[in-house]
């Protein structure tokens, strides 16, 4: 019981702390999010097909959307400058569909014989707990409005990866290898953030604006590194990079006197 006591008691001492330092600010925000894998090339995609030009391209980028929620914690240390860390739990990835000159071969059966056309279609889904802790400039404070801009380095830890490739529409495993395989468990990179902090209450704020994040390690698993070729366009291999931006939006508490710090 006494333990008990004890740690109620730091937990109350510890908030009473928390809340009355000026500048420290709790919330919670997301981002929906335009998501690309740059040169991500076709890695035996294209494998089925007879023509070696073919089975060596590249396939077209298709629209890929994903998004990302958590919580933010941070801290102004003057009535500009700050920082803040969050910790989010991101779906990322790509799409690419193309259609290619057959034939085709692959155990469902020939298609696009006679040079004709078969469409393949490879989707990534990528998802990942991010952790970006981000400086933060905000102009001076005004009565309603705010502007910010907040920039720094970001480590993503892969949760989940999946991979569908689809020949001629059907499924279809090209180097039966797991997607586990094929991608790195971490991601590192730089984030940057910038918008406008509207004042509900001296304590109460939402923010809205634009957020972007660019990979600068290798996205993929050294298995892929391994194949000996990788499209015609290219003779040696290349690094493939996760790369998103988004429209950010998010809620905020700030302890202390509020926006007059």
């Amino acid at each position: 019981m006494t333990k008990i006591f004890t740690l109620l008691t730091a937990l109350v001492t510890l908030g009473q702390a928390i809340t009355a330092q000026k500048g420290f600010h709790l919330g919670a925000s997301g981002t929906f999010n335009s998501t690309w894998i740059l040169n991500q090339n076709n890695y035996g995609t294209l494998a089925p097909f007879t023509n070696y030009i073919v089975r060596t391209s590249e396939m077209d980028y298709k629209y890929t959307w994903g998004g990302n929620a958590g919580v933010v914690l941070g801290y102004n240390f003057t009535p500009n400058w700050g920082i803040k860390g969050e910790i989010q739990y991101n779906i990322t990835g790509q799409r690419y569909e193309d259609n290619f000159e057959g034939p085709a071969k692959i155990p469902q059966g020939t298609f696009g014989s006679g040079q004709k056309y078969v469409n393949v279609q490879r989707d990534i889904t990528l998802h990942y707990v991010q952790i970006p802790i981000l400086a933060k400039y905000t102009t001076s404070p005004g009565h309603v409005a705010k502007f910010f801009v907040a920039l720094g380095p970001q480590i993503g830890v892969r949760t989940l990866a999946k991979e569908q490739v689809k020949v001629a529409g059907y499924v279809y495993d090209t180097l039966a290898l797991a997607p586990n395989e094929k991608f790195k468990s971490t991601d590192f990179g730089f984030a940057l953030q910038f918008g406008t902090e509207v004042y509900a209450t001296d304590n109460l704020y939402f923010d809205i604006g634009l957020s972007f994040y660019g990979g600068v390690t290798d996205l993929n698993g050294q298995v892929l590194k391994t194949l000996g070729w990788y499209s015609q366009n290219d003779v040696k291999y290349q690094r493939s990079y996760n790369f998103r931006a988004g429209l950010m939006t998010g809620i905020h508490y700030l302890f202390g006197r509020g926006r007059e710090y």
